[in-house]
């Protein structure tokens, strides 16, 4: 009931000095299997790994909740104490993106994890503070890039975000790779975030530059998840949907005059009015993108397709009780067919939580840490 469960395929990649990872190691250890590696060098996901919730956040709705809180008691702490440095990134179509800097020492040859949050997600969010401090233990950089007008930044062109842009965060990587060269680069997501990162290393198969990536809480399938959250008027998951949406609604009226002047037909009362996501998306994201429908842009938008295409490590983590990013939707035979992959699952942890031990502690940078320390040892590029 509380075991972590390891879903890979029968034969995963080797990886190691002789082994074909896209890393290519230099580091002489002897090769072995990814999921191998996961069992061997990550012990929160190995063979007895267990999580246990906390028995004071019971159940996925309690423990998305409590993260979701976690946000505003990091917000308050940030302000307090600022730990990232601001950078404002340049878009080749003329946007901006915000990127929260947080340097190791020598961090022109340290591994850096660049973090992608979940919808209008910040470098507060909850879990990206809880990694964050693990990752400054470690002496790993981290670069927090905010989605198009959020993270405190306006848009500079009428294009907002959406739930698969991978062009933006594709940039920010190139770029890295050219200033940085000599820093291995591991990819972290969250939620929103996870697709559009699941999305893009698809999108670049064997010519990603990350060494590795760390999927959580991933969609897989961006249509059915909105439905599932936009059915039910008389549900918890309800919150979600309007939570979120209100979410989109602060995005659309913090940036209403970059928008408006996209060169396209939007109906401003209708947006205030949508009730749904499905109805905003419908009203305003996909009409500023050149979709056809909502439909379209969120099948479109969709990671699960993709990962096919992966060919590099990626760990994916999901729990059975999201109530947000359901179990059915899981591509369990994407995982089975694709040697790069693996999926843990655990029983519990809602959509991000993760909150264990009797009094609610984080767990979630514990795998986290450990891949991404076993992926530099048997997947770390050769030096330039």
């Amino acid at each position: 009931m509380y075991d972590v469960r390891l879903v890979h395929a029968e034969t995963t990649q080797l990886l190691g000095s002789s082994g074909s990872g896209s890393g290519s190691s230099s580091s002489g250890v002897k090769p072995k299997r990814l999921s191998d590696i996961v069992r061997d060098e990550c012990p929160s996901l190995g063979d007895g790994a267990t999580f246990r919730q906390s028995p004071l956040v019971p159940g996925g709705h309690a423990q998305t909740t409590y993260a979701f809180l976690g946000y505003y008691v990091y917000y308050a702490h940030s302000l307090l104490f600022p730990k990232f440095t601001r950078e404002i990134f340049r878009l080749s179509d003329g946007g901006t993106v915000a990127l929260d800097w947080a340097l190791c020492e020598n961090h022109t040859k340290r591994p850096i994890v660049t973090i992608l949050s979940g919808v209008t997600g910040t470098s507060c969010d909850f879990y990206v503070r809880r990694c964050y401090n693990e990752f400054v233990k470690m002496q790993y950089s981290v670069l927090v890039v905010h989605s198009r007008g959020c993270g405190g930044s306006k848009l500079t062109t009428p294009l907002p975000f959406h739930c698969g842009l991978t062009t933006d965060y594709r940039e920010v990587i190139n770029d890295l790779r050219e200033r940085l060269p000599d820093c291995p680069l591991f990819g972290l997501s969250f939620s929103l975030g996870a697709n559009i990162m699941a999305k893009y290393i698809g999108e670049e198969g064997d010519r990603c530059p990350l060494i590795a990536g760390i999927i959580v809480g991933n969609p897989y399938d961006m249509y059915k998840v909105i439905r599932h959250l936009d059915a039910k008027l008389l549900s918890l998951n309800k919150i979600y949907d309007i939570a979120i949406l209100n979410f989109l609604k602060t995005a659309f009226y913090e940036n209403r005059d970059a928008i408006l002047k996209a060169p396209v037909d939007l109906n401003e009362a209708k947006i205030a009015s949508s009730s749904t996501i499905m109805e905003f998306t419908e009203e305003m994201t996909r009409k500023v993108f050149g979709y056809k429908s909502a439909k379209h842009l969120l099948d479109d938008s969709s990671s699960g397709p993709l990962m096919d295409n992966i060919r590099i490590p990626v760990l994916f983590l999901n729990s059975l009780d999201d109530p947000i990013c359901i179990s059915s939707l899981i591509a369990y035979e994407k995982f089975v067919n694709n040697p790069y992959l693996v999926l843990a699952l655990t029983e519990h942890g809602g959509h991000i939580g993760y909150m264990g031990k009797t009094w609610p502690t984080s767990w979630v940078e514990q795998p986290v840490s450990q891949f991404f320390k076993a992926m530099l040892k048997y997947n770390a590029p050769s030096p330039h």
